[in-house]
């Protein structure tokens, strides 16, 4: 999954620092989401310096605008992620698409906007080159990407012409809410049957855990108490869902690459309490 920040969607439509910070706040949301909800994921954004040529508070640039936030501590969190060079990256070190091609979007009847060279572009051209992925835009709020998708709610369709190609549209998904998101989700990966209820008299699944990061953990052969046994890749060790325990008590255990070693118990997300570790405990891997 690839999610891009549409700088397009800077457009001056914030007043004065009030309006831009409410929309700094929406924002910081729904990256909030996106790092608790998507392990399989990469963050793009265009490279910092370009930030210039957009408005965000009307007649000042992005970064003029961002001076204006007297609430620091949103400044500096903002910042972070906007500026921060590892979250997300910058897609121009990966770009795909040529800054020869046309690029127009439709924002409006019979009104367009040329988007080459800009993370739409580059959205354009890997949907293209690669249409088994999930791409999603997140646009500033209350700009003009706002045409409603046809079938994810609070979502808004963004549709690109390549090449004055009015035949072959390419549709992006867009979002500029944490709601938008939350139904994005939910309509691209079944959310909801992600997310165990502590409630359950039955063990998580192991995509209710976070095994199912793909990029982290990968299945082996194995099992244990009839789980499947999961390799991590960077740490070599093992991990399954605990299939005697549910509920509050629900975890995973973890062990060394040898199996050997249990190192303790994990909670779904991941975090070993090490002083649950059993030396009696062993699995064959």
């Amino acid at each position: 999954m690839e999610i891009f920040i549409n700088e397009v969607s800077l457009e001056g439509q914030y007043i004065n620092e009030v309006e831009f910070r409410d929309a700094v706040k929406v924002f910081m949301a729904i990256f909030v989401l996106i790092n608790e909800k998507i392990q399989d994921k990469k963050l793009y954004k265009e490279e910092s310096p370009i930030f210039i040529n957009y408005e965000a508070i009307r007649g000042s640039n992005f970064h003029t605008s961002l001076n204006l936030l007297k609430d620091k501590s949103l400044k500096i969190a903002f910042q972070n992620i906007v500026f921060n060079k590892s979250n997300p990256q910058e897609w121009r070190n990966e770009k795909l698409h040529s800054s020869k091609d046309l690029f127009d979007c439709l924002i409006s009847d019979n009104n367009y906007k040329d988007v080459g060279d800009t993370s739409l572009a580059e959205v354009t051209e890997r949907k293209l080159q690669n249409s088994d992925s999930a791409y999603l835009l997140i646009n500033f709020p209350n700009s003009s990407f706002r045409t409603a998708h046809p079938h994810i709610n609070d979502n808004c369709l963004i549709t690109i012409i390549k090449n004055n190609d009015e035949i072959n549209l390419i549709c992006l998904d867009g979002i500029d809410s944490k709601l938008a998101l939350e139904c994005w989700l939910e309509h691209k990966l079944n959310l909801s049957q992600l997310e165990y209820s502590f409630d359950s008299t039955k063990s998580p699944t192991d995509k209710q855990t976070i095994l199912r990061d793909t990029t982290r953990f990968k299945k082996t052969v194995n099992k244990c108490q009839g789980r499947v046994i999961y390799f991590e890749l960077n740490t070599e060790r093992h991990w399954y869902v605990d299939n005697l325990h549910y509920g509050q008590a629900s975890h995973l255990e973890v062990f060394d690459k040898t199996g050997k070693n249990h190192l303790g118990e994990a909670d779904l997300n991941g975090n070993i309490n090490y002083s649950k570790s059993d030396s009696d405990k062993t699995i064959d891997v």
